[in-house]
């Protein structure tokens, strides 16, 4: 091969990799695009506090300012429940709720993984009487939620 060959082959090559660095680079920008909790989201909570478990309804608001607010869904006793959360780490969300009682207030610590439609978290819950005494707990609870918008 002579050197003109080799020198249009490295051409080409060197031609071939900058045009591919904006495909490749529109590919992984998209790929570690940080994914939002911010949002309407139909939560199902599953609280295992007994046999079978109780599952209910939540529609959840979580805020631009890190604020949470959610209602029970139709067909579920009304109960509201407010909160914090951050996002951990790209895709790890946690967020704390508490849930005002008539006798007291419960109390859970998620944490979970967060999709542009779909996240899902593990928590510990507490019931606690008015003057801040445990009743209940730990309380194993799951939710699995959708986005709404």
């Amino acid at each position: 091969m002579t050197a003109s060959q080799k020198s249009r082959r490295a051409r080409t090559a060197l031609a071939a990799c900058l045009l591919a660095f904006p495909l490749a680079a529109a590919g992984s920008a998209d790929a570690t695009e940080e994914v939002s909790l911010v949002g309407r989201w139909e939560v199902m909570v599953t609280v295992h506090n007994g046999v079978p478990p109780q599952r209910g309804p939540m529609t959840c608001d979580f805020t631009p300012d890190h604020r949470l607010d959610c209602m029970t869904g139709p067909g579920a006793p009304p109960q509201k429940g407010d909160g914090i959360w951050t996002q951990t780490g790209r895709g790890t969300i946690s967020f704390w709720i508490t849930h005002p009682e008539p006798n007291g207030s419960i109390n859970a610590t998620h944490l979970g993984k967060v999709t542009r439609t779909r996240f899902t978290t593990k928590a510990v819950a507490y019931v606690h009487l008015p003057d801040g005494t445990p009743l209940i707990g730990p309380v194993q609870v799951e939710a699995e939620a959708t986005r709404l918008y």
